[in-house]
Formats: structure tokens, C-alpha cells, sequence
């Protein structure tokens, strides 16, 4: 019973944080652990099946009829969150492979329009008078654009943090996250959770962006250029400084200027991180080393 006890509570583990993550007002006091935490479990979760029904191929004790029950319960529950996951993985590569298209025809455009700046390495001007900022993410590290309106509006400070916030969306990688909500969305269209997952995990992707700003250039620069930035939108598979629940962003940066760094936010990053080491995948493969046949040797 241990293989499909550990299963049953991964499972049951990652649809709570999932539920929580797209209803929960948790995570938006906590945006950064909190999308950690549901990454994390949402990835557990089919390693562990994997791992549990490759345990249950070495095991030698299988096959005998007092395991009968167990061995069959094992294999059903982790078949079954093999074939969902399975499902999300095929959107998820769907998507990305979309988004990756279109990238690139946005960055052929950036190159026919767009400036490089002497002061700013790795940034793409545009001669737009609108003010705009977003990033475009690339196989190795990414491409920064701004508007010249940007950098006219926007005064030395203000301008660190809408770099800031761009280059936090690119080294965390969060248009992969952005692609997974999505995709557990579409492979689960009846849950209401996994259906209003995609625009939650936006939104906490962009608090994320605005406190790693706010943690490196300041509170109120990060302000000041989300305000400026507001009413902006963002090109299809670029992530911007503004343009998505601007009201909500500031609001929490008003509130909770010290929102990941909070015990509260160190608490979720513990649990995140616990929960991905003693997840079933940990556990089956520790069986799996000891029922290896070199072992024996």
C-alpha cells in the first residue's frame, strides 16, 4: 500500500495547491513562493507515477496473490495520472511550439524596427511615442524591447525597474509557466479551477516581476513605471511590464512591499521545496535503486 498511499497524497496534494493557486487570496500575498509551490507539485506528481509503476515492474514480490489488490490499485491510480499528464504535456508542446512561431516573426519585426541602445545592452528601441515595455523570451536568454516614448516618460530609476521587471520574466522563465497553466487548462476544460488557473498564474507572474523590481531598484521607481505603463498592452507571447491587473499589482506593492520576504513567503518556499524532495518520485526511486539487479552483484 505504500506506492499508492504516497500516490493518492501527491495527487491529492497538487489538485489542493492547484485549487488554492487559481481561488485562493493566498497566493497573491505570496506570489513568488506560490507559484514555486504549484510548479513544483504540478511536476512531482506524474515522476512519481512514473517512478511507481517502474517499481512495481522490479519488484519481485508483485506478482504474488497477497499483493494482488495493491499491485492493481497501484497501477490503475498511476496510469491515471500518467494518461492526464500525458494529455497536458502534449498541449504544453503544442503551445510552445506556437508561441515559439510567433516569436519569431515578432523578432524579425524587432529587427527591421527596432534601435539598439548604446546605455542599454540587450535592449531594442522602437521609434513609438506610446509608452511600452515588454520582454521576448529566447531559447538561451531574451530579447528587452522598449518604446521611445519609454524612455522619454520615464526618469533613471523608474527606468532600472521596468528593466528589472523584464529581465526577472526572463531569467525565471515565466513564459513556461504562463504555457503550463495554459495547457492544464485546456487538458482539464470542465474543472473551474484549472480553467481560471491560466489568468491567476498571469497575474502572480507579474506581482513576481514587480517584487523582484521592487526588491532591486525600490518601491517607488517600481510604481511610477507600472503607473506609466498601465494602460499599455503587450504583444501575444511577450511578457510586459504593464498592461494585466495593473490595479491589483499596485495595490500590492502599496500593501506589501516585503511580500516574498515575509515568513509568511519563506514558509511557502519550504513547503514548496519539501514537498518536491519527499514527493512519490523521491520515494520510488529510492525502492528502485534497492531492487535494481546490480545490487545483487
Amino acid at each position: 500500500m505504500g506506492p499508492l498511499l504516497l500516490t493518492v497524497i501527491a495527487t491529492v496534494c497538487a489538485l489542493k495547491i492547484t485549487v488554492g493557486v487559481a481561488r485562493g487570496a493566498w497566493a497573491y500575498r505570496t506570489p513568488c513562493a506560490a507559484v514555486v509551490l504549484w510548479v513544483g507539485t504540478v511536476v512531482a506528481v506524474p515522476l512519481g507515477a512514473g517512478a511507481a509503476l517502474l517499481t512495481l515492474v522490479l519488484d519481485p514480490h508483485t506478482g504474488q496473490a497477497a499483493n494482488a489488490w495493491s499491485t492493481a490499485a497501484t497501477a490503475a491510480a498511476s496510469a491515471a495520472v500518467l494518461q492526464v499528464s500525458w494529455h497536458v504535456a502534449a498541449r504544453f508542446v503544442a503551445l510552445n511550439r506556437a508561441a515559439r512561431q510567433r516569436r519569431r516573426r515578432h523578432e524579425m519585426l524587432i529587427d527591421l524596427f527596432g534601435v539598439a541602445h548604446p546605455d542599454l545592452p540587450g535592449v531594442d528601441v522602437i521609434p513609438d511615442r506610446r509608452p511600452f515595455a515588454y520582454s521576448v523570451p529566447c531559447i538561451v536568454s531574451g530579447r528587452i524591447v522598449l518604446s521611445q516614448g519609454t524612455l522619454d516618460r520615464l526618469d533613471r530609476a523608474a527606468l532600472r525597474a521596468v528593466l528589472a521587471h523584464e529581465r526577472a520574466h526572463l531569467n525565471a522563465r515565466h513564459h513556461l509557466v504562463l504555457q503550463l497553466a495554459a495547457a492544464l487548462g485546456e487538458a482539464l476544460p470542465r474543472s473551474r479551477a484549472a480553467a481560471a488557473l491560466p489568468a491567476r498564474v498571469a497575474d502572480l507572474v507579474e506581482m513576481s516581476a514587480d517584487c523582484y523590481a521592487n526588491r532591486r531598484v525600490g518601491r517607488r521607481p517600481t510604481i511610477t513605471a507600472l503607473t506609466t505603463l498601465a494602460d499599455m498592452p503587450v504583444p501575444t507571447g511577450a511578457l510586459g511590464a504593464g498592461g494585466h491587473a495593473v490595479s491589483l499589482r499596485l495595490d500590492h506593492l502599496r500593501r506589501q512591499p516585503h511580500c516574498c520576504q515575509t515568513r509568511r513567503a519563506k514558509g511557502v518556499f519550504v513547503a514548496a521545496v519539501a514537498l518536491t524532495a519527499m514527493s512519490p518520485a523521491v520515494a520510488y526511486l529510492n525502492q528502485v535503486v534497492d531492487l535494481c539487479p546490480w545490487r545483487a552483484i
